[in-house]
């Protein structure tokens, strides 16, 4: 039985078939042109875009427009679904909404009497314009019947046209270079209807570039709004997201999101089935789950569901195929399945009116992503669509983000479904039929352009389309052009020739480039450059110095990791708390959940041992594998001498050592520490009687060399300068890297090479300060803020100072929260003491 149209529908529908009748209109008064012409006008005027959120009637509109254009024309139709499983679905549609349409199929209908009334295909690109064995056989004539290429040229020949309607449109046929060859050489459509949940500019504008068919602006567009759809009862009111954020960084890298979306998205469905029974609906609600592809995390997600959350396996569904077919659908209506898995990359095209919750497991962050998401939850029930007061709990949709930054995904699909309103195509055509002579010319006349140019045979016209009737001036001669062209919009161009005219000017000559050049070989040239030491300055510098591991090097860090009670508490600890936070996606409002409160969250096993992993492998020198070893035998004595149990699995056994390392990061690094410290020797670090240098340095009043070294940064020279005015100072050096004064006990074996030995005038002991220059991009890096801790054991702390970018004066540096922040104005002075 047909359906009766909602008053919006019918609006956009109406608007449909008037624009319709507009390019049939145009098709005959073009019956005599030149086939070209046809074509021209065809290729500008035979596409229409539909676009209206999922849920809300699209298929419903094309189908009654298909009916009442038939009923004036007769046209054979060819209906692409994105998938092969929807193919049934459209057919059923189509013969209940539009009994007169001939339903045909593609095997055994191929024949021009069959198809002589007019009638409909329902197909996919794939079984037209593949490389596909049913593809191969529909566009080859056999026994089964005529190519599909001979079967509509015969049926244009005979009076027909050709129609089409995309659903999807915006997927699938654009990206294959079969899909896009039948529509431009074979199908050639009189009409052409694009169905579309995502309302995306760009995507049309890639089917006008692969397709030469002119679609028009989003103004000239049929739209339906969410609004509409929700107040005639056929979608929920609102889309509700569940997020969860970790409470810093690095708990978020470890925080199992996927089991607690899971977890949380079951308490939820488990929610809705009760209140369903309550306001006494005969609904059984469906929970999605939509994992990345791949078989292991659909049987995960199915495993957990079954094994933790409590689900009967057989209400456990998981659909495997590439894409939407038969199977997935039945699934999705089928009572006894409360949940269904299946893979991102099938999301598409799906009815599942029983829907009211999905889980989105590290989800994608684009728009489709949340068109689909929401196009799969957002639909009610045929049960609910006669209720006009539904609680709050069964008039929304609800998904839980593992990602939470798929967020912004669905906050960007929200607002662009939400700028949606209900309205019909723009009416009239874009082509203008004018006469030049005896023949007909075509001029398109694109929405908001006032005046078109035509040119024809030599003459240019004008045409004038900004009033309610079209005008047109004839121009005969060059004067005339040039007048009329200085007065309009197209006098741009003249001025656009002339701007690129006046660029192409000028000469350019080498002689200057060939000067410096030669100048840059003749400084080559030169002999190097010799700068002897200060008379005044020590042979050499105290510094530290590490000799290579020991062969017991994993053993003993093994053995100086201080496994404490409070420490092995630690391996037990797989919960930590996370804040759960809830939004409204079209109200563009978030908001904390309404209990307000954190919840408890488990680590995921697989990202402890990782970040495990990456604990020890900061430790240098060291072998993981015979490290974590010797760690494992450690522990397991620990945990006996401390009257604990002790797995009896080895696996159980390492995800609590690997819990250990995560909780307690510093443990290794502590134990390494005190090991090396042991083995770091205070050494001589002689300084060279000369410096060398193939070019001729700045010279310096205070520098240990008498100039100022090549190779310092921005920040490092502006500090060397002030060293080198300042009185206080006796001399200065520039440190060497990797040879010069090192420091090891600050750390767990990295050299730190100070940028600067400084002699300061009054300062106690041997009068020597360490001084580092650091970029602001540094303060805040872990290795830079433990250098920060550094000491001399004769020269003291070492002195960091830094500059914010665009700024001249420097600051000391030291440690706060965590990272480097101001301690004061940099003066010489104060490198007197500390």
């Amino acid at each position: 039985m047909a359906a009766t149209l909602k008053p919006f529908q019918e609006t956009v529908c109406t608007g449909i078939v008037a624009r319709l009748d507009n390019v049939r209109e145009l098709y005959a008064r073009l019956s005599q042109a030149d086939p070209d012409r046809l074509q021209e006008a065809r290729r500008n005027d035979a596409a229409l875009v539909l676009q209206a959120p999922t849920g809300a009637g699209k298929t419903l509109v094309a189908v009654e427009a298909m009916r009442r254009v038939s009923a004036k024309e007769l046209v054979l139709w060819f209906w692409f679904a994105p998938f092969t499983g929807l193919v049934e679905q459209s057919r059923r549609v189509i013969a209940a909404q539009a009994p007169e349409l001939s339903l045909f199929d593609l095997v055994s209908d191929r024949q021009p009497d069959a198809v002589r009334g007019g009638g409909v295909f329902v197909v996919t690109w794939a079984s037209l314009a593949a490389r596909s064995a049913e593809s191969r056989r529909a566009r080859q004539t056999g026994d089964a019947g005529l190519a599909i290429d001979t079967l509509i040229a015969q049926a244009r020949e005979q009076g027909l046209r050709i129609g089409c309607v995309v659903d999807e449109a915006h997927h699938g046929f654009q990206r294959a270079a079969q899909a896009r060859a039948f529509f431009t050489d074979v199908l050639q459509p009189d009409y052409a209807l694009l169905m579309t949940a995502t309302p995306r500019d760009a995507d049309m504008a890639a089917f006008e570039r692969a397709t030469g068919y002119n679609v028009g602006e989003p103004a000239d567009w049929a739209s339906v709004s969410r609004a509409d759809a929700v107040d005639a009862g056929l979608l929920k009111r609102g889309v509700r997201i569940v997020r969860f954020i970790a409470r810093d960084g690095d708990t978020a890298q470890l925080v199992d999101f996927e089991h607690l979306a899971l977890r949380e998205c079951a308490a939820m469905h488990r929610r809705i089935q009760g209140e369903l029974r309550a306001q006494g609906v005969a609904l059984t609600p469906l929970m999605l789950v939509q994992v990345p592809d791949g078989r292991a995390a659909q049987e995960e997600a199915r495993r957990h569901l079954v094994e933790e959350l409590g689900f009967d396996a057989a209400a456990v569904r998981v659909h495997t195929a590439d894409e939407p077919d038969p199977d997935l659908l039945s699934l999705a209506d089928d009572p006894t399945v409360e949940v269904l898995v299946f893979k991102m990359a099938v999301a598409l095209g799906f009815d599942a009116p029983r829907a009211f919750t999905l889980a989105a497991l590290r989800g994608a962050r684009d728009v489709d992503f949340g068109v689909q998401v929401i196009g799969r939850i957002v639909r009610r029930h045929s049960l609910l669509q006669s209720r006009t007061a539904l609680p709050p709990l069964l008039d929304n949709g609800y998904v839980f983000l593992a990602n939470s930054e798929s967020q912004a995904g669905l906050l960007q699909a929200g607002e662009q479904i939400n700028t949606l309103t209900t309205q019909a195509p723009e009416l009239g055509t874009q082509t203008v039929v004018t006469v030049v002579g005896d023949a007909s010319r075509l001029q398109v006349v694109r929405s908001g352009e006032p005046l078109s140019l035509l040119v024809a045979d030599g003459r240019i016209s004008i045409v004038d389309t900004s009033g309610s009737d079209a005008t047109r001036q004839d121009l005969d001669s060059d004067a005339q052009a040039t007048s009329a062209l200085s007065q309009s919009p197209f006098a741009s161009l003249a001025g656009a020739t002339q701007a690129l005219l006046q660029m192409a000017g000028g000469e350019a000559t080498m002689d200057t480039a060939a000067d410096s050049l030669l100048s840059a070989f003749a400084l080559a040239g030169e002999s190097s450059y010799r700068y002897p030491r200060r008379a005044d300055a020590p042979a050499s510098l105290r510094g530290e110095k590490l000799p290579p591991v020991p062969a017991d090097f994993e053993a003993g860090i093994a053995a100086h990791v201080n496994f404490s009670a409070e420490v092995l508490n630690e391996r037990t600890r797989r919960r930590v708390q996370v804040q759960r936070i809830e939004g409204g996606l079209f109200d563009g409002q978030d908001g904390v959940a309404e209990d307000g409160q954190d919840i408890w969250a488990t680590m995921s096993p697989e990202a402890v041992a990782e970040r495990a992993e990456q604990i020890r492998l900061r430790l240098p020198d060291a072998n993981d594998r015979e490290l974590y070893a010797r760690l494992l035998e450690r522990f397991v004595a620990a945990v006996e001498e401390s009257g604990a149990d002790v797995p009896d699995d080895e696996e159980a056994r390492m995800q609590q050592l690997d819990l250990v390392l995560v909780r307690r990061p510093s443990l290794l690094r502590d134990a390494y520490r005190s090991m090396r410290r042991d083995h770091v020797q205070d050494i001589d670090v002689p300084l060279p009687a000369e410096l060398h240098s193939d070019l001729r340095l700045r010279p310096a009043n205070r520098a240990l060399y008498g100039v100022f070294p090549p190779g310092m940064n921005g920040d490092e020279l502006a500090i060397a300068e002030q060293l080198d005015s300042s009185p206080l100072v006796r001399w200065w050096h520039r440190n060497t890297p990797q040879r010069g004064l090192g420091l090891y006990r600050w750390d767990d074996g990295a050299g730190f090479y100070p940028d600067f030995v400084v002699c300061i005038e009054g300062r106690p002991g041997s009068g020597i300060a360490l001084l580092e220059p650091k970029g602001e991009h540094l303060w805040g890096k872990d290795s830079e803020v433990d250098k920060s801790a550094a000491v001399h054991p004769e020269h003291g702390r070492v002195f960091m100072v830094g500059r914010k970018r665009g700024e001249r004066a420097f600051v000391f540096l030291r440690e706060l929260g965590g990272k480097l922040q101001s301690d004061g104005a940099f003066s010489i002075d104060r490198l007197r003491f500390g």
